[in-house]
């Protein structure tokens, strides 16, 4: 008889060898719904960043639809009830693709830390993500931003909050031309639009990224922004793990670290997460959350 390694795929190889990784963490499988109400996913747009939804009517006539993100439903169904909840999931969600004229089902598995969340259990997950990468056993990368760096700075330089948007757009396209002129625009000083270029374009191995990061610093908002992606990140191979402030989040619901995972060779992001306190407040929960999401068709090389 074939022995189990020689008729599994790699890819659900590599599935069992994260589950055991979670799993030995203290993780437990969680099992979602495969949809929800259209309007839940209606009222929090901004986090998908796409209002196209594969959507169908119910046998009771309400309007529904197919899964496209599994850390919503998660922060809005499971309750902490004061305690700490450390789940996992192995989920497809449907999304448009990258030409936006079909739909794709992604398969996703991803680690959520939710409720009374501390220093270790942040440091756990970042360290998570970071192992996880390592199954791939191919060179990678995983990339850290804070929020709460860029927004401490732009508070600082007084840049009205509906202005900032076209900035955090320049910024996460990497487009100093763009993030000039939208400054100008917006009465930024050159002076200040010099630290804010410099700041958003930072980028680089950690120690070094971090050390110019602090020394950019302007308020205590944005020192323990660079004090948290420390602790997270302590430990952990400087050669593979890089400071990237041009990440972005919503602030509607990240509150925190950011995440993401490269493998070379591979286009896309292959891992993507971070802190999601405001999410949960969003969902009428107590407590914090941070997470990430391993999307399995890229990781494999489907």
């Amino acid at each position: 008889m074939e022995s189990l390694l020689e008729v599994l795929s790699s890819g659900e190889l590599t599935t069992l060898r994260l589950r055991a990784l979670f799993e030995e963490r203290g993780y437990r499988r969680y099992h979602p719904s495969r949809f929800e109400e259209y309007r839940f996913y209606l009222e929090n747009q901004s986090f998908l960043k796409n209002e196209q939804l594969i959507t169908f009517n119910d046998l009771d006539g309400r309007l529904m639809a197919l899964k496209p993100d599994v850390t919503l439903s998660i922060a809005k169904n499971v309750s902490v009830n004061g305690g700490l909840k450390k789940l996992y999931y192995i989920e497809n969600v449907y999304r448009p693709n990258a030409t936006g004229r079909n739909f794709s089902e992604i398969r996703q598995m991803g680690l959520e830390c939710l409720g009374k969340v501390g220093r270790s259990e942040t440091s756990e997950v970042v360290r998570l993500a970071y192992e996880s990468l390592r199954l791939a056993e191919a060179p990678f990368r995983l990339s850290l931003s804070h929020v709460r760096y860029l927004s401490g700075l732009m508070r600082s330089l007084r840049i009205p909050s509906q202005l900032r948007g076209a900035l955090y757009e320049n910024i996460a396209a990497k487009n100093p031309h763009g993030l000039r002129e939208t400054a100008g625009a917006a009465g930024l000083s050159q002076e200040g639009t010099a630290l804010l270029e410099k700041a958003a374009m930072l980028s680089g191995p950690a120690t070094e990224a971090l050390r110019e990061a602090r020394g950019l610093c302007r308020n205590a908002e944005m020192e323990r922004a660079v004090e948290e992606i420390e602790r997270a990140i302590d430990g952990l191979d400087d050669l593979s793990v890089l400071i990237d402030f041009s990440i972005r989040g919503d602030e509607d619901y990240y509150s925190g670290l950011l995440l993401c995972g490269y493998l070379q060779g591979k286009s896309r992001i292959v891992l993507s997460g971070g802190e999601y306190d405001n999410m949960m407040k969003k969902m009428g929960q107590k407590g914090g959350a941070i997470g990430f999401a391993v999307y399995l068709d890229e990781f494999c090389g489907r």
